[in-house]
């Protein structure tokens, strides 16, 4: 999937294009993903836990990367406490637009290293939560 240089604007149509799944996030009634239990065989687990997204949520990680949120921003570099979430709520408090590509960039990436992070950041509302904060900024600029 694409990663753009962080250095990229953003326009308004990319922020509305992430602003319409909110709806989306908001509807308590739909289930996002699945978490496949561990399948073992004769007493050894041949299949470990994973999780599946649902094509909706599929949807909007395709999009995070085409509208530009997913920037080339070294997240690595960005903290060892990426594990927690109380961390990405405290960086949200104060953010602007670089600042939420930059929070949505260590999530996708984050999630490749640890699988079910992207869950995790869905079930604690901290996805809604960026979401109206880009929302915010987004009536704030335009």
């Amino acid at each position: 999937m694409a990663v753009v240089d962080e250095s990229v604007p953003l326009t308004k149509k990319n922020i509305e294009v992430i602003l319409n799944y909110i709806p989306y996030f908001e509807d308590k009634s739909q289930n996002f993903f699945d978490i496949i239990k561990p399948k073992k065989e004769g007493g050894r687990i041949v299949d470990y836990f994973y999780i599946t997204y649902s094509t909706k949520f599929k949807e909007f990680y395709r999009v995070l990367h085409e509208q530009g949120f997913v920037t080339n921003f070294n997240w690595l570099d960005s903290s060892e406490e990426s594990d927690d979430l109380s961390y990405y709520y405290e960086i949200l408090e104060g953010a602007d637009i670089l600042t939420l590509r930059r929070l949505f960039t260590m999530i996708v990436r984050h999630d490749k290293h640890n699988e079910g992070f992207f869950a995790d950041v869905i079930d604690s509302g901290l996805l809604l939560a960026m979401l109206y904060k880009l929302k915010t900024l987004n009536e704030e600029v335009y």
